[in-house]
């Protein structure tokens, strides 16, 4: 049994390494796609650390154990966040014009009314912390992965709560992009129902596009030394301000960290510093080790209220689509645009590009810089939107 600090994330590497490894061989294969789709790295992932801790493979409660998991998050938390902020210039964004701004945040509303309607229906069923883990939940389907691991820290989501909101977003997000996909060819029928069109777009996408740089994926040393100099000295800045910052009820220590060093990134992606490359390397990193100390508390054993989860996942994806296609009728949007507008809340960076592309891929920048929207302020909306369902759990 694993006691120590060192033992502990050696094990989390060596399990990220293997786990991978047969990632990357299944994904050669066309079955190997199909199950990826389905379930991605970091599924697999959370049940390998997940079944780890039930099993007893490091004893939760050693000392050595304990001090890994809160350095995951004073430092490398911090670290992850800055390195994803910085890759994504704010700028950008308000080129993509109004109306995609406008149709993101209103998917965005959708998204959590479809969230709230769900846990009032099923409250009584669900644990007394089920507001935490549909929050945490939340914060993937309105940004991705790294907007739910700020969300978990914040609202303390760990383990068996933490294991029900990956089964809530594993279950959602394989049906949300089903019917993506469905609609896909229906395009025209969507339009003209909906009495919109595409005009402008072209020239939007030609506005915001930009010439692809040879070397962005060419990585030197000295990339990687300034990235970890700069994510080290924002992350200890953090942690020596946050003794200091007066006490708020809806913000704990982990949760100024969540938001100042999103600040942080955000800030520093407006410079040059930006064009470091290996930022988003670094970050998803320490974005699958977060996952892994989130795990670490898992004992899915306990995982006895399950289907209530998905009862709420199930109402939710109802409403969030019933309403999703009625604002796109009262705003006359697209299929392009009300599709990507609601991946890049779901998803993300990781979704709504590929969205963007199946309908031209001369629009693939929507998708990108959607996606990086979400990122930024997923976060913020989930942990808003948290604290209100906290406030729904206790009337």
């Amino acid at each position: 049994m694993i006691t120590s600090s060192l033992g502990f994330f050696t094990f989390m590497f060596i399990m990220m390494a293997v786990v991978f490894g047969i990632c990357h061989k299944a994904g050669k294969t066309e079955k190997g796609k199909k199950v990826l789709d389905v379930l991605p790295p970091i599924v697999w992932i959370f049940l390998a650390m997940a079944l780890a801790a039930t099993f007893g493979v490091f004893d939760s409660s050693a000392e050595g154990v304990i001090a890994a998991q809160n350095f995951q998050y004073s430092t490398f938390l911090p670290l992850m966040l800055i390195m994803f902020m910085l890759t994504c210039d704010v700028r950008k964004i308000f080129r993509l014009g109004p109306k995609m701004i406008a149709a993101f945040l209103l998917s965005s509303l959708c998204i959590m009314i479809g969230m709230t309607v769900g846990f009032l229906v099923t409250k009584s069923f669900l644990p007394d912390s089920g507001w935490a883990s549909i929050a945490a939940t939340t914060g993937s389907f309105i940004g991705e992965t790294i907007n739910m691991v700020a969300v978990a820290a914040v609202f303390g989501v760990e383990g068996v709560d933490y294991a029900y909101s990956v089964m809530m977003v594993t279950f959602g997000f394989t049906i949300f992009m089903t019917i993506i996909m469905a609609l896909l060819p229906k395009k025209e029928k969507w339009n003209k129902f909906m009495g919109a069109n595409t005009d402008g777009l072209d020239e939007i996408a030609k506005r915001i596009a930009e010439d692809a740089d040879p070397n962005a994926n060419t990585c030197v040393m000295l990339d990687y030394m300034y990235l970890f100099a700069i994510a080290l000295t924002g992350t200890w800045a953090i942690n020596a301000i946050i003794p200091h910052l007066p006490p708020v009820t809806f913000l704990n220590a982990t949760g100024w960290r969540v938001v100042l060093s999103s600040i942080i990134g955000i800030c520093l992606g407006v410079t040059k510093l930006r064009k470091l490359k290996g930022a988003t390397e670094i970050a998803n990193v320490f974005l699958y080790l977060s996952l892994c100390v989130t795990a670490s508390y898992s004992d899915l054993k306990q995982c006895a209220q399950a289907p209530a989860f998905l009862v709420t996942m199930v109402i939710f994806l109802v409403v969030t689509f019933a309403l999703w296609v009625l604002v796109s009728k009262l705003f006359k949007f697209d299929l392009f645009t009300a599709e990507v507008a609601l991946t890049a809340n779901v998803g993300g960076t990781s979704s709504a590009p590929l969205i963007a592309a199946a309908h031209n891929v001369n629009w693939i920048s929507f998708g990108i810089l959607l996606g990086f929207f979400g990122d930024i302020v997923g976060t913020g909306l989930a942990i808003a939107f948290g604290n209100f369902l906290k406030m729904l759990a206790g009337i």
